[in-house]
């Protein structure tokens, strides 16, 4: 008979693993000469994320936008040189070739960033990069992740497939 984890073991593992990513990488900021500032707290590396959101195929011929944003603060990680959380918006537009993101799925990818620490910019880019992965073929996928101001400074990243040369869509010819 399999044993399952009780709750406490499930969070010790939790802890361990967060423990383990945060001193790696303190280590690697040192390397650089970076020291965090303000209080230091526990995150999980961007590969704990959620590997997969669910798909559905689009069998129209029309072409269409398809756009989801979340609502401002829905979206949070953490950022790895204070420990607070970074909250704002992100906005996945894609024109859909074979497949469509199924929403519930989707939400809970978002979510699955909460614990993550992780730079804003590098977010960003691996959110467009598992959305391509996962849409396999759209015509356009535009990422763009839209920060709460945090210390004077407003923070938005977008990685638009249009603008990645021979790696981004197929067909990326900017007709919506």
């Amino acid at each position: 008979m399999p044993t399952t984890d009780s709750p406490a073991d499930r969070l010790d593992a939790f802890h361990q693993e967060a423990l383990e990513n945060t001193r790696a990488s303190l280590a690697h900021m040192a390397r650089y000469g970076i020291e965090p500032e303000g209080r230091v707290a526990l995150f999980l590396p961007p590969d704990a994320r959620q590997a997969e959101v669910h798909r559905m195929p689009y069998t129209h011929a029309a072409r269409q936008r398809v756009v989801y944003t979340t609502e401002p603060g829905e979206f949070t990680a953490l950022c790895p040189f204070s420990g607070l959380p970074d909250s704002g918006t992100v906005r996945v537009e894609y024109v859909p070739g074979s497949w469509l993101l199924e929403l519930k799925s989707l939400k809970y990818y978002l979510l699955s960033w909460r614990h993550i620490g992780a730079a804003q910019e590098d977010i960003t880019a691996l959110l467009f990069e598992d959305l391509m992965g996962w849409l396999d073929d759209p015509d356009r996928l535009v990422v763009t992740t839209d920060y709460t101001v945090r210390g004077g400074i407003h923070t938005v990243c977008t990685v638009d497939s249009r603008e990645q040369g021979s790696g981004g869509a197929a067909g990326g010819d900017g007709a919506a």
